[in-house]
């Protein structure tokens, strides 16, 4: 299977024209909170909580979905899924490629805010 894009371009160019200024603060919180997401889902693997996991999931999914992030969406989908089933050996597997993916979107989004500024 294909992976997505790091970055949704379109969705990025919409958020950029409505956001102004302000992408830069939105960029700079999204990194905040996907760190403290990425924290609060290793933290629910370890403790067994596939509840908590799951509701972390979706959230970041959500965020990331917003901002373009869509390898990060996807990975949190995939996670999400796989806390609904009860698999959080497997999905602790899946939090190191999610970092992956969320550092690099992370990168490209300053990348696009040091442009933009």
């Amino acid at each position: 299977m294909q992976q997505p894009p790091v970055l949704d371009e379109t969705v990025l160019a919409e958020l950029r024209e409505v956001m102004g200024s302000d992408f830069e603060t939105l960029v700079e919180s999204y990194g905040r909170d996907g760190g403290l997401r990425l924290d609060a889902l290793r933290q629910a693997a370890a403790q067994g909580d596939a509840d908590q996991a799951r509701q972390q999931a979706h959230s970041f999914k959500g965020s990331s979905s917003n901002l373009g992030a869509r390898r990060v969406a996807a990975l949190c989908l995939e996670l999400e899924q796989l806390a609904r089933t009860g698999d959080l050996s497997a999905l602790a597997e899946r939090l190191d490629p999610l970092e992956d993916a969320f550092n690099e979107s992370c990168r490209s989004l300053r990348a696009l805010t040091a442009v933009a500024g």
